[in-house]
């Protein structure tokens, strides 16, 4: 299975979920929206999921199940503090996009990232 032909899993309250799939869709991504935590274990597979999509603060109980998966993640938040540098800092390819969300850059993030073309060096990228 190839890095296209995986899903987008988005992490987030439902009604943000909606958008951003909506958003993913409309490009051609597949997308898969789960907004009640519980549910994560089952659906962190790197065969079928290539990217995850969360928000901080609201995925920040999830932050090490998702690191330990080890794929790739973009966290969106509305500012950037300390506790969020620590958590970025621990993982080993992330982006973080601050809100409100520039749709055209997160689809070229997204693209980038789902195709291998985001060089991760370790640690995060701010975008």
């Amino acid at each position: 299975m190839n890095h296209l032909s995986k899903n987008i899993l988005i992490v987030d309250e439902h009604r943000f979920s909606r958008v951003c799939s909506a958003i993913l869709e409309m490009v051609g991504y597949g997308t898969e929206m789960i907004s009640q935590t519980n549910e994560l274990p089952s659906k962190l597979n790197k065969d079928s999921v290539g990217l995850v999509v969360t928000s901080y603060p609201y995925g920040e109980p999830l932050f090490d199940e998702i690191k330990k998966s080890n794929i790739p993640t973009i966290i969106l938040s509305d500012n950037i503090d300390g506790n969020l540098i620590n958590i970025l800092n621990n993982y080993s390819n992330s982006y973080c996009m601050i809100k409100p969300v520039d749709y055209d850059k997160f689809r070229q993030l997204v693209k980038k990232v789902i195709s291998g073309e985001a060089v991760s060096q370790g640690g995060y990228n701010v975008a």
